[in-house]
C-alpha cells in the first residue's frame, strides 16, 4: 500500500484503489462512528457490476489505523472491465476513489503462492484477510482463496459468510440461497490437506419444515476450465439442521495441486460446512468392535442424560455452610438491550443496589434508539461496574448474548434479560445453589413469569403462561422475604431452564459452545437448545428455589412472538431429533419441590395486599 496518499487523509470514511501487481484493491477505512470499541475492524461493501456484492473486512495496521488489501479473485482477472462501488457498511457513505474500474489480465491456472504451513487441515483464517461475506449470483463462483460456492437454478442469488474457526476445527462458510436448489455446492481446495482420514462437518443453515434433511454428497473434483469435473464420490450421507461429522478417506493421488473436495447438498436452500480437518484418534478401548454399535450406544447415553429422571435431591445444605454476603466469586452479568428505556434503567439500578460481592455488568446495546442509548451512557458513567458495548445496527438478541459472553472472562456468567429486577443477595443465592449440586453448569431462579419456574401459578385458566400480575416490582423485597420463609433450599434438578436469568459456568461454554445465533437469531429457543446441549454433555441444571427475580416479560420483542415461536420450534425439531420436549415439560410440571413451594405461597397476593394496607 502507498501509505502517503491512502492513510494520510483526515476526512471521509476511507479510500480504495486498484493496484495492478498483483491485482488487488488496497486502501484504508475508519471504524464506525461512535463505536464503543474503536479497535473493531470496519467492513466495506463492494458492489461489482454483474457480480453482486462482496464484503471486505479491514485489518489493523499496527499503528491505530485499518487497511484493506484484497487480492482480486480469478473471476475478476478475466480481462473484462467492470465498475465497482465501495461504501462503508455502517455509515453507507461511498469511499474516496469509488467508483473503481476493475480490469486485470487472466490469471489462468497459475501455481498458488506459498502459504504458511497448516496443522493437519485447511489453512487458518489468515488465508482470507479480506473477509468472507457477500451476495453473488448463484452460479459457481470463487468466494475466497481456495473456496468455491454455487447452486443450480432455480436459485438465482447466494449470500455467504464465514463460520469462525474454533479450537477443534478450522474456518468454514455458510451459504444461503433465495430458493431451493437441486444441488448446492461448496468446494475446498486440497493442495495443503494431507492424504488419509479426514472429517468434514456440514449442516443445513436454515430450517423450513419439521424434520428437514437433505442428501449430502462428498466427492473429489478436478478444476477443468471455468468448471469442475467429478473424479470420485467419497461418501453419501444426510445433512440436518444440526452439524454432522462425516469421515472420508483420501488417497495420496487425490490431494495436491488441482484437487478439490466438494461438499454438495441435494434439494436444499443452503449449505454450511467447516473446512476439512484430520480425523481425531479413536478411543483407546472402544466398548464395541462395530463402530456403528459404538455410535448407537453413545447416542443412547445422550438420550438417557436428557430424558432420564432428575436425581433425587439430597438433604438441604447446612445453613451455616452457605456463603456469607460478599463471598461469591467474581461474576459478570451479560445484559442484552434493545430499547425499553424505563425497564432497562430499573434493571441497571437494581443490579447496582443489589450487589453484595465482586460483579461487573456488560451491557450490549443492540442498536437501541436515541433515548435508550443516551440513558445507557448515563448509567455506565454513574456506576464503574457497568461496561457499555454498543452496536449501531440491530443484529438480534442471540448475537448480542454471544457478543457479551465473548467480552467476559469470569468463571461464572449470568445471562440476564433487561426487563428484570433483582433483589439484594441474588448472586449469593444462585452461587449457593451451584455449590450445593456438584456438576451444576447452569442455575436459574424463581420468578413471577418464567414458565415452570413461576410462582404461585404456572399457567392461566386458558392454558397460557401466567405472569402473576399481582406481584409487582415494588413487592420484590417482600416476595423475597416470603420465599426465604417458605423455601426448602432443596435446589432441584431441572431438564430445562427459562433463559430470562441464568447463571452459567464458563466450562459449559468451553465444552458445548455459545448460544446458536444462526438457528435462533431473535431468541425463542436459544436457551432450550443450550440447556439440551449442556445436559447431553453431563452438566446439571439447577433451580435456586430460594432466589426470586422479577420479570416484566418480553419488553423487547412485542409483535411477532407467534412467528418467532414457530420458527424456534422448527429449529429445535431439526437440531435435536429424538428429544421429546413434552416429556421434559412433564418432568418440570411434576417437580415435587416446586409444587410444595407453590402450595405454601398460593396466597401470596393476599399477603402482599395485607402488607400494602398495613
Amino acid at each position: 500500500m502507498d501509505g502517503s496518499t491512502e492513510t494520510g487523509q483526515e476526512a471521509g470514511d476511507g479510500a480504495l484503489r486498484l493496484h495492478p501487481d498483483p491485482p488487488s484493491l488496497r486502501g484504508w477505512a475508519r471504524p464506525a462512528p461512535l463505536s464503543p470499541d474503536p479497535s473493531f475492524p470496519p467492513e466495506i461493501g463492494l458492489d461489482i457490476e454483474g457480480l453482486g456484492t462482496r464484503v471486505l473486512t479491514a485489518r489493523a495496521d499496527g499503528a491505530g489505523g485499518f487497511v484493506i488489501d484484497w487480492p482480486l479473485p480469478a473471476t475478476l482477472r478475466d480481462g473484462v472491465p467492470r465498475e465497482a462501488r465501495a461504501f462503508h457498511l455502517v455509515t453507507g457513505r461511498e469511499l474516496a476513489g469509488s467508483p473503481l474500474r476493475l480490469e486485470a489480465g487472466s490469471a489462468g491456472e497459475a501455481p498458488a503462492p506459498p502459504r504458511p504451513a497448516a496443522a493437519a487441515g485447511f489453512p487458518p483464517l489468515s488465508r482470507w484477510p479480506g473477509g468472507l461475506a457477500g451476495v453473488l449470483p448463484a452460479a459457481m463462483a470463487e468466494l475466497a482463496e481456495g473456496l468455491q460456492g454455487g447452486a443450480q437454478p432455480p436459485a438465482a442469488t447466494q449470500r455467504f459468510e464465514m463460520v469462525p474457526e474454533s479450537q477443534s476445527s478450522g474456518p468454514g462458510v455458510r451459504l444461503l440461497l433465495d430458493a431451493a436448489s437441486p444441488r448446492v455446492s461448496l468446494l475446498f481446495r486440497l493442495d495443503e490437506v494431507p492424504a488419509g482420514r479426514l472429517v468434514v462437518t456440514a449442516w443445513l443453515p436454515e430450517a423450513t419444515e419439521p424434520n428437514m434433511h437433505a442428501v449430502l454428497e462428498l466427492s473429489i473434483q478436478a478444476r477443468e476450465g471455468p468448471g469442475f469435473r467429478p473424479l470420485r464420490v467419497l461418501r453419501r450421507a444426510r445433512a440436518f439442521r444440526r452439524p454432522v461429522e462425516i469421515p472420508v478417506e483420501l488417497q495420496p493421488s487425490e490431494t495436491g495441486a488441482g484437487a478439490w473436495l466438494a461438499v454438495e447438498a441435494l434439494g436444499a436452500k443452503g449449505l454450511a460446512a467447516l473446512a476439512p480437518r484430520a480425523a481425531p484418534q479413536m478411543h483407546a478401548s472402544p466398548r464395541f468392535e462395530d463402530g456403528r454399535l459404538e455410535a448407537t450406544f453413545g447416542r443412547a447415553e445422550t438420550f438417557a442424560r436428557i430424558h432420564g429422571a432428575a436425581p433425587r435431591p439430597g438433604p438441604a445444605p447446612d445453613p451455616a455452610r452457605r456463603l456469607p454476603a460478599g463471598a461469591h466469586p467474581f461474576t459478570q452479568v451479560v445484559l442484552p438491550v434493545h430499547n425499553g428505556s424505563d425497564e432497562v434503567r430499573a434493571c441497571l439500578r437494581a443490579l447496582s443496589a443489589a450487589a453484595t460481592g465482586p460483579m461487573q455488568v456488560v451491557v450490549v446495546d443492540d442498536g437501541s434508539r436515541d433515548l435508550t442509548a443516551e440513558m445507557l451512557r448515563e448509567e455506565a458513567a454513574r456506576d464503574p461496574r457497568i461496561v457499555l458495548h454498543r452496536r449501531e445496527m440491530n443484529r438480534g438478541y442471540t448475537k448480542s448474548i454471544n457478543e457479551g459472553v465473548a467480552l467476559t472472562g469470569a468463571d461464572w456468567v449470568v445471562v440476564l434479560n433487561s426487563d428484570t429486577v433483582v433483589p439484594r443477595g441474588w448472586l449469593d443465592r444462585l452461587h449457593a445453589a451451584a455449590r450445593a449440586r456438584p456438576g451444576a453448569g447452569m442455575v436459574g431462579p424463581i420468578s413471577n413469569a418464567a414458565s415452570w419456574q413461576s410462582l404461585p401459578a404456572v399457567k392461566r385458566p386458558d392454558g397460557s403462561w401466567s405472569t402473576n400480575d399481582a406481584i409487582r416490582p415494588e413487592h420484590l423485597d417482600r416476595v423475597q422475604a416470603l420465599l426465604d420463609a417458605a423455601t426448602e433450599r432443596a435446589y432441584p434438578d431441572f431438564p430445562l431452564l427459562n433463559g430470562f436469568c441464568t447463571l452459567i459456568s464458563r466450562e459449559v461454554f468451553d465444552r458445548v459452545g455459545l448460544y446458536d445465533e444462526e438457528a435462533f437469531p431473535m431468541g425463542y429457543g436459544e436457551e432450550t437448545d443450550l440447556c439440551l446441549r449442556a445436559r447431553a454433555a453431563g452438566f446439571r441444571l439447577v433451580v435456586a428455589d430460594d432466589c426470586f427475580v422479577f420479570h416484566h416479560k418480553s419488553v423487547s420483542f412485542g409483535a411477532g412472538r407467534t412467528e418467532l415461536t414457530r420458527a424456534g420450534g422448527l429449529e429445535m425439531t431439526n437440531k435435536h431429533p429424538g428429544v421429546v420436549i413434552p416429556v421434559l415439560e412433564r418432568m418440570m410440571q411434576e417437580n415435587a419441590v416446586l409444587g410444595r413451594l407453590r402450595g405454601r405461597l398460593a396466597g401470596i397476593a393476599e399477603l402482599l395486599a395485607e402488607g400494602e394496607s398495613a
